[in-house]
């Protein structure tokens, strides 16, 4: 028989529906709340959600490019690849693994990095020839000034929380300081390698999740087509140093950015640079690129036109070399230029003053100074000198073409008058200087073929150091030439430039000794003014600049009259016959051929010749000429230190002046060429 069931009590009705209204308040209060988040406030929790972040970067602009007077091009752009860190997507706190995920890639794929710290791997030293960059380092630190390379990477690995016992621990190190030194911000993204490979641009994009916050940038890296090409006038780019940033930063220039460091690329910086553009990029909450968008274009540099002939330019190094070469192996003896070993040419436009060639030798090519400047600058003879523009020298007897100016433009002399030379100079009773030779009653003309010491001994006594120094002005010695480069502005001789000064002093500066040191240019200008019968043009390098694309032209440069003699053009054409005769009397190397001579051109050539003394034993050769000599063209200087021979330049000077002249060896004009 079944038992029968209690009935249910009132209480527990009133338990059962307590529970059940429970339940539907604490499911409507859910519903609400969650419509709350889902309608009420949903826009609200979505876009915190999604939350971006935007950040700025720098576009680097493309920098102008330097070009010879055809157009053709001297320094240009190549487009790199460079692996930069960005801040914003770098999350804080992951650099050391990072950096440890990269380093391990870059050596797997043999590819370098930048690495400056001047310790090497253990044990740790600091690296030889790096002193100052291993005080530098301790001041960093605050470590005391005898701390070792341990006391330093101790530091270090401290300061940046690195394992010591990571292999990679040292590199991270060094990494984390640069970065520190660089200024490593939103602002200033980190440069960690330069030129990377195509290959490991894949790599690196392939590995995104593990390497957040490094980026490929692609920009433009200097390229020099011809670096052995004029590398002193066309100088280099390199990075900004600390101790110029501060006034650089005004000027808008970022830390990591590049900066003409010497030649056309510093001295016309302003034209080549460019203007930066920005990028705004946007990241989502977990670090995402989510968006991107320029700001502001980037706009390239302009380009410089120069007024060199690159193929003139080289034909004019390779005769200076080449020059030099062949004393080396023919010359007799020291004193005959046997121990030659460097020297420049200058030449000029008579009518402009453009140079057309600045040749400096030893020489080097630019796209090695960065990776081989250790070697360079130990190398005999310093081929970083450029000695064109830099170097001063005794302008021997090519100075008595100045005298022999002064002489005739004061009425010191005539054409006609004589003065008598027997080998001694008796002016003076206790100072006898000599001559070369036993000349007898010469004029100027004859005095300038012949080279006579004293006929110009003379002539200089009675003008006096002042007024010579005031045509030597005139002429351009001493004096600034006007080119675009920093260059030496010489020394005229004078009590001003030495305490033993007296009328003996005279006499020898009359001859280019003394004091007197000018550079090869001013050689070249001097030529130059007494071809232009006194007017002296300033000497310039850069021809034009053109906007980027050729559409606009920034910068015109006209010839500018620096100065000019007020004599009668008889006097200019006095010394050039003087000149001309002394470059008739120039005979060839070989008897047979007569080779280099210059009275056989069909037109006349004007030249003189200097043997300045050095040191007791030693000499240099000189040389100033224009050509042709009543019609000039072009304008010569030439300093061969301790050689000889000068005089076998100029006439391989004309032949490839010449042949460029006619358009022999030059490379096609470009569509858009730019000057004629």
């Amino acid at each position: 028989m079944e038992k029968e069931q209690a009935p249910v009590s009132w209480k527990q009705r009133v338990r059962a529906i307590i529970l059940i209204v429970i339940l539907i308040v604490i499911f409507a209060l859910c519903v609400l709340r969650l419509m709350q988040y889902q309608i009420v406030e949903g826009q609200s929790y979505l876009a915190q959600a999604e939350k971006s972040t935007m950040s700025v970067v720098d576009i680097p602009a493309a920098r102008g490019m330097i070009v010879d007077r055809y157009g053709r091009s001297l320094a240009q752009n190549r487009v790199r690849f460079n692996l930069i860190f960005y801040y914003p997507f770098m999350e804080r706190g992951s650099e050391n693994a990072v950096i440890d995920a990269l380093l391990t890639l870059m050596e797997e794929m043999e590819e370098e990095w930048i690495d400056t710290l001047p310790i090497s791997e253990k044990p740790y030293t600091f690296l030889e020839d790096q002193s100052a960059q291993a005080d530098a380092l301790r001041e960093k630190l605050q470590l005391q000034p005898y701390a070792t390379a341990e006391n330093c990477m101790d530091e270090l690995f401290s300061l940046y929380d690195i394992d010591p016992d990571d292999p990679h621990a040292r590199k991270i190190a060094a990494v984390r300081y640069q970065m520190t030194q660089a200024g490593f911000s939103k602002d200033a993204p980190y440069l960690f390698a330069e030129d990377i490979s195509k290959e490991l641009v894949v790599q690196v994009q392939e590995m995104d999740f593990a390497l957040r916050g490094v980026q490929i940038q692609e920009d433009a890296v200097r390229e020099y087509v011809s670096g052995d090409i004029a590398p002193h006038l066309i100088g280099m780019v390199g990075p900004i140093y600390a101790e110029e940033y501060a006034s650089l930063k005004e000027e808008g220039y970022a830390l990591d950015a590049t900066i003409g460091k010497m030649g056309i690329e510093s001295a016309m910086e302003s034209y080549l640079r460019g203007i930066d553009g920005q990028l705004q990029i946007e990241q989502n909450a977990d670090g995402e690129i989510i968006g991107q968008t320029v700001l502001k274009e980037p706009e390239p540099g302009d380009t410089v036109v120069l007024t060199l002939d690159m193929e003139f330019q080289k034909k004019v190094q390779d005769i200076l070399e080449n020059h030099i070469r062949w004393l080396n192996e023919t010359a007799e003896s020291d004193e005959k230029g046997k121990s030659a070993n460097a020297g420049a040419i200058a030449v000029l436009d008579v009518k402009t003053g453009e140079v057309l060639a600045l040749a400096t030798y030893p020489s080097y090519d630019i796209n090695e100074y960065q990776s081989n400047y250790t070697e360079l600058s130990q190398t005999p003879g310093n081929p970083l000198f450029n000695r064109a523009l830099q170097g001063t020298y005794r302008p021997g007897s090519t100075y008595k073409t100045v005298v022999a100016t002064a002489g005739l433009c004061e009425g010191i002399i005539s054409p006609t008058s004589t003065i008598t030379c027997n080998h001694y100079y008796t002016a003076f009773t206790d100072y006898q200087p000599e001559c070369l030779g036993w000349h007898g009653s010469i004029n100027v003309q004859t005095a300038l073929q012949k080279s006579c010491n004293i006929f110009f001994y003379e002539t200089g006594r009675l003008l006096g150091i002042d007024r010579i120094n005031q045509y030597a002005s005139g002429l351009g010695l001493g004096v600034p030439t006007g080119i675009e480069l920093p260059e030496a502005v010489g020394v005229q001789a004078g009590p001003h430039a030495q305490d033993d000064w007296g009328p003996g002093q005279v006499v020898q500066a009359a001859i280019g000794q003394s004091s007197n040191a000018y550079t090869p240019l001013q050689l070249a200008v001097q030529a130059m003014t007494i071809a232009n019968k006194g007017v002296r043009y300033e000497a310039h390098l850069v021809k034009s600049v053109q906007s980027y694309d050729y559409t606009e032209t920034i910068l015109e440069k006209e010839p500018v009259i620096a100065s000019s003699i007020d004599a009668e053009s008889w006097a200019f054409d006095t010394v050039t016959q003087g000149m001309v005769l002394a470059a008739n009397s120039v005979t060839g190397i070989d008897p047979v051929t007569n080779q280099y001579v210059l009275s056989n051109l069909g037109y006349d050539v004007a030249i003189k010749t200097g043997t300045p003394q050095v040191t007791k034993d030693t000499y240099n050769s000189t040389l100033v000429g224009f050509s042709p000599a009543w019609d000039p063209e072009i304008a010569v200087g030439v300093v061969i230190e301790r050689g000889e021979n000068a005089k076998y330049i100029m006439r391989q000077v004309i032949d490839a002046y010449a042949s460029v002249k006619n358009g022999e060896q030059r490379a096609p004009e470009p569509t858009d060429t730019l000057l004629p």
